[in-house]
């Protein structure tokens, strides 16, 4: 199962991090927010992540040097963007998350190539002496591509955690706690003909505490709209149900979810 394959990259990454912490000093467990994070050219992280392998850093402002032809734009919402090369289709962009004890970055990156864009959590390194200098530790939540990819947003809450915001459709929504492969929230996959609204029934918050590698699912949010029954039929009672029995904006915490799910197969019947 995929969570388990996340928590085993994060095992890498708290270590790291307690690595550098400790290589750095004695002192507690810092983070700070979107803000602490250097800018980077988004083309970069491209070559940052294939370096992994070869365990090398990168320099991105030599890298940036290369990629001065690629214009980075700043989106509405924050994040940074810039077109592969002629040639080469689609783009990068990445929106900063934060940083942990001055010494490891956390990013949500869009990779966009032939068709839309896939997201994942870029865990990078700083290192020590060196303004810009950038070593690729791991990655968690790879997938989707629908919605702006299966990350819908990210954000360090603590010094050790880190919550996340998954894009789900009809069916995830109502098994993602099943833990099968059919409920994965990172491997969204859809027919040609399925359009964004239908991709996006709701948002699954997973929270990672970043030492001790566990991870738990924290609350539940839906998104309304009666347009998916056209292409998928048992999406209507869905609709409806949640139309009719939650108000607008609700966030259910899991106790409630699971009371959600109670209700709707009494209404609804299993789910297939």
């Amino acid at each position: 199962m995929q969570t388990r394959n996340y928590l085993a990259k994060l095992s890498v990454a708290g270590s790291m991090l307690i690595a550098l912490s400790s290589a750095a000093n004695s002192a507690p467990h810092s983070y700070a927010g979107p803000d602490s994070v250097a800018k980077f050219h988004p083309l970069c992280l491209d070559v940052l992540k294939l370096w992994q392998e070869d365990g090398g850093a990168v320099d991105m402002q030599s890298c940036a040097q290369q990629y001065q032809n690629s214009e980075v734009l700043e989106t509405a919402e924050g994040a940074y963007y810039a077109q592969r090369p002629e040639g080469q289709p689609g783009y990068m962009a990445y929106k900063p998350i934060g940083t942990l004890d001055n010494s490891m970055e956390l990013l949500l990156v869009y990779d966009k190539r032939l068709h839309n864009p896939i997201t994942s959590i870029y865990f990078i390194g700083k290192i020590p002496g060196s303004e810009l200098t950038r070593d690729f530790l791991t990655t968690i939540e790879e997938g989707g591509d629908r919605c702006l990819g299966g990350v819908n947003a990210a954000r360090l809450i603590s010094s050790s955690r880190l919550e996340v915001d998954l894009n789900a459709t009809v069916h995830q929504m109502l098994t993602f706690l099943d833990d099968s492969a059919s409920a994965d929230t990172s491997t969204i996959s859809f027919k040609p003909k399925n359009y964004q609204a239908y991709a996006c029934a709701g948002i699954i918050t997973k929270s990672y505490d970043l030492l001790t590698n566990n991870m738990h699912y924290s609350k539940v949010s839906f998104t309304r709209d009666e347009s998916r029954k056209v292409i998928d039929k048992s999406a209507k009672c869905y609709d409806k149900f949640v139309a009719e029995n939650l108000a607008e904006d609700k966030v259910l915490d899991m106790t409630e979810y699971a009371q959600f799910l109670v209700d709707y197969k009494n209404s609804c019947g299993a789910v297939k």
